[in-house]
């Protein structure tokens, strides 16, 4: 997506610098400035850890109702 935004002309200056440091087009070297930053920004919250898996004790096919019990034991 292109679009157009006015940045200080020093700040442009060490974004320059710093992509040719990394061999960097300026757009990816922007690009990836905004995502540590967003990472970093106060209120951003970790992705949330997968749940653990729940083992069922029944060998037969599970019906909705007993997957969710077993979910629901499962979690404390």
């Amino acid at each position: 997506m292109k679009t157009t935004v006015e940045l200080p002309d020093e700040l442009v200056r060490r974004i320059r610098m710093q992509a040719a440091a990394h061999g960097q087009k300026l757009e990816d070297a922007i690009a990836r400035l905004i995502e540590i930053g967003l990472a970093h920004a106060p209120g951003t919250e970790p992705p949330a850890c997968p749940p653990k898996p729940v083992r069922l004790e029944q060998h037969e096919p599970s019906s909705i109702i007993d997957i969710e019990a077993a979910i629901a034991t499962g979690r404390d």
